[in-house]
């Protein structure tokens, strides 16, 4: 009985004097290290880590003054997760370019069906507002002749009416217009980037 609790008092002691020899070396390790970093425009180096308000990245470095570590500013972090993750999405489109499209004829007929809805749409919007431009001037023409008698500003208030809705329509058609043309212009682009990234990509598959 003696024994055992003898081979217990042993360890415990082994498992302190581990403890204090692990803590001297760690402390042995601290003291052999510099921190280098900007405090307000200046350099500054310490024997110690900088305080964990001072979140501007830092440099440990060797008693020999050899960079061991950088650590990155919060800034810095936040920048590399945003790079990782657009590194990510990238990857991601990639896979759906090569899994939509089996060939670079389908992806330039998938953008001329793209562009040609819009100049479609487009080409509609123009006649619409050709036709509201013939009605216009028919309105137009009427308030005229009846405020050749009656005075300017006394022709039917109905047709005073119809030629603002008929002008807001135009206006109306004319924005939609300058829309769908700035729309146009990005699915160009679009596809365009697209279809140089699918030959780089097609490409680099080739070589293996």
């Amino acid at each position: 009985m003696r024994s055992m609790q003898s081979q217990s008092l042993i360890k415990v002691g082994a498992a302190v004097v581990a403890g204090l020899v692990l803590c001297s070396t760690a402390q042995a390790q601290q003291r052999n290290k510099v921190y280098r970093y900007q405090d307000q425009g200046l350099t500054t180096y310490q024997d110690r880590a900088p305080s964990s308000a001072q979140d501007n990245g830092h440099a440990v470095l060797s008693k020999q003054g050899v960079v061991v570590k950088e650590i990155l500013s919060r800034e810095e972090r936040r920048q590399k997760r945003r790079d990782e993750r657009d590194k990510e999405l990238a990857k991601i489109r990639d896979r759906a370019l090569l899994a939509t499209f089996t060939t670079e004829e389908d992806l330039t007929r998938t953008r001329d069906d793209r562009v040609g809805m819009i100049d479609g749409l487009i080409s509609r919007l123009d006649d619409r507002i050709r036709i509201l431009s013939e009605r216009l001037s028919v309105v137009e023409k009427r308030i005229l002749q009846q405020e050749k008698s009656r005075g300017e500003d006394n022709a039917q208030e109905s047709l005073y009416a119809e030629q603002h809705s008929i002008q807001r329509n135009i206006e109306n058609a004319w924005s939609l217009i300058d829309s769908k043309a700035a729309e146009r212009s990005v699915v160009a682009t679009k596809f365009e980037d697209d279809l140089m990234r699918y030959r780089e990509l097609k490409e680099d598959m080739g070589r293996y």
